[in-house]
């Protein structure tokens, strides 16, 4: 599982900076300024995932709290006016 939060990661690490260079080739204006919002939910998401993993083993608690907080970000990104 330690592997698959590693390999996620690397991804996002690699894929941000890459969209923001092709958004220069292809004249889109991408940048790496993200709302408060968002950088909050990535740490709420990075620090639930770490909890979860910390213990080496889950139970239906975990995922159950894993999944109303996905519930809850999609909900309130519906609601947020651009």
């Amino acid at each position: 599982l330690g592997v698959a939060v590693g390999s996620s990661t690397q991804i996002a690490l690699f894929v941000v900076p890459c969209s923001v260079i092709f958004g220069w080739i292809y004249d889109q204006p991408m940048t790496l300024g993200f709302r408060k919002f968002d950088t909050a939910c990535q740490l709420l998401s990075v620090a639930l995932v770490s909890q979860v993993l910390q213990h080496g083993n889950t139970n239906w608690l975990h995922g159950a709290m894993l999944m109303t907080t996905y519930l809850l970000i999609a909900c309130i990104t519906w609601f947020i006016p651009e």
